[in-house]
């Protein structure tokens, strides 16, 4: 089974930038994909194509390139519309681009969808790779960190509004990783389809925005129906960091052959500056980035603290005052 790696750089000057997007270039998903590009190749996999609306804008932001470097690059067709406010607007467009590769991919061939903001540390395991063509899906579950940041009750009845349904074992999927046949991805679109129609006229009512509402919403439904989906992330095949975050030891994404890095744009975009990926020296500056996170964390919670502990002292003065 050849997997076909494929990321989304949608271009809209008049959007919002993503919430976790701190450069205000449009095209600075590009830099990031040039470096997980180059972290694919370090691997010997394929060469990841970028599917976006604006391929003359990215083609000239790769010019510069050695060709047998540069990333491919393919015109996305993008046919959803919404309002160019809503939080992770360009995300939505992934819709489209797997509408696009059920329809293209060769039937030997399975769909890698990465987010731009990755690195590969690691080969996929071959016998995951089978189980998810076998499969026909594998999936990234995330529940473990976004049910108790939000509560399981709004995030599950998050789910139930866009499927429309009750689900029996809802879960919460990242969009930053799927793999997928094409057979999979022509039962997938539709059902997903529906559900973003039901996610736009819903919106209002909708605490969590984004691709990942009803791309899971869609998933759940399929596998309420009986569709089996992989869980890729129990195998290390991908893992989420934050860095500062102490979800999970920082030496266990070592172990991951990708690694999202949503709040660390900026480190992946300057790793894009040199010609070739070296995992040692990047993961030298994950862990110096993660380390100075770990120092902002504390320094907030110090701060939490010494602002309760003040106005608990101006409390028990106030109290002082009103019984004298």
């Amino acid at each position: 089974m050849n997997l076909f790696p494929c990321t989304l750089v949608y271009v809209d000057v008049d959007a919002n930038p993503g919430p976790n997007s701190t450069n205000r270039d449009p095209l600075s998903y590009v830099s990031q994909a040039v470096c997980l590009n180059n972290s694919l190749r370090q691997l010997g996999m394929p060469t990841l194509t970028i599917m976006t609306n604006a391929p003359a804008l990215v083609a000239q932001r790769l010019a510069k390139m050695l060709p047998q470097n540069r990333p491919a690059v393919a015109t996305l067709t993008a046919t959803i519309e919404l309002p160019k406010n809503t939080p992770f607007y360009a995300a939505h467009f992934k819709l489209d681009l797997m509408d696009q590769m059920a329809g293209s991919l060769p039937v030997d061939s399975m769909l890698l969808l990465l987010d731009a903001d990755m690195v590969a540390l690691l080969p996929l395991d071959s016998e995951l790779i089978e189980r998810c063509a076998e499969a026909g899906l594998g999936v990234f579950d995330i529940s473990d960190q976004v049910f108790p940041a939000y509560g399981s009750e709004r995030v599950v009845a998050d789910l139930e509004i866009v499927a429309d349904r009750r689900l029996r074992n809802p879960r919460w999927y990242g969009g930053e990783f799927l793999l997928a046949t094409p057979d999979s991805l022509r039962t997938l679109v539709p059902r997903a389809r529906a559900s973003y129609a039901r996610y736009l006229s819903e919106s209002e009512r909708l605490k969590h925005h984004g691709d990942e509402a009803f791309i899971s919403a869609a998933l759940n439904s399929l596998a309420d129906e009986g569709q089996v989906l992989i869980e890729v992330g129990a195998y290390q095949a991908v893992g989420r960091h934050w860095a500062g975050n102490n979800y999970r030891d920082l030496r266990w994404f070592r172990c991951c052959s990708f690694v999202h890095l949503p709040g660390s744009k900026a480190l992946l975009e300057k790793e894009a500056r040199f010609v070739e990926f070296v995992p040692d020296r990047f993961w030298r500056h994950m862990r110096v980035a993660h380390l100075r996170g770990r120092m902002r964390h504390a320094a907030k919670r110090i701060v939490r603290m010494l602002s309760g502990a003040r106005l608990a002292m101006l409390s028990a003065h106030a109290l002082r005052g009103l019984k004298g």
